[in-house]
């Protein structure tokens, strides 16, 4: 098998549960703004050399691969999740861990690609 075979049992931390309506009318959350969110982050990379943006599908979730170029096993996957607070968020979606608040999608581009760099370092 080659390299690029994944293995069945790939590792996927799913988004933490929607937010749940405590008192007052619920509220819809609209799922496309998860997607404007992600390409959001998608175009806060399209100026870094080196690196490439794939919208891809998980367990019924948008999500973004970032994919640094010429450094097999860094890339990112990251989702998109609605929280109690009101606000969307930015996560991996292998480790679960809260990357910025989606509307700060320059921000977050950094920290991607900085945290990608200092993985190559190590």
């Amino acid at each position: 098998m080659g390299a690029h075979v994944r293995s069945p049992k790939a590792r996927y931390v799913p988004p933490p549960p929607e937010a749940k309506r405590t008192r007052g009318p619920a509220t819809l959350i609209p799922q496309r703004e998860r997607v404007a969110f992600l390409a959001s982050l998608s175009r806060a990379f399209a100026h870094l050399e080196g690196i490439v943006t794939v919208f891809a599908e998980a367990e019924g979730y948008v999500v973004l691969n970032v994919i640094p170029l010429g450094v097999p096993g860094r890339a990112v996957t990251v989702g998109c999740h609605y929280c109690r607070d009101g606000a969307w968020w930015l996560y991996d979606i292998r480790t679960g861990e809260f990357i910025r608040p989606a509307n700060d999608s320059r921000a977050a581009a950094h920290q991607i690609r900085t945290q990608m760099k200092e993985a190559v370092a190590a």
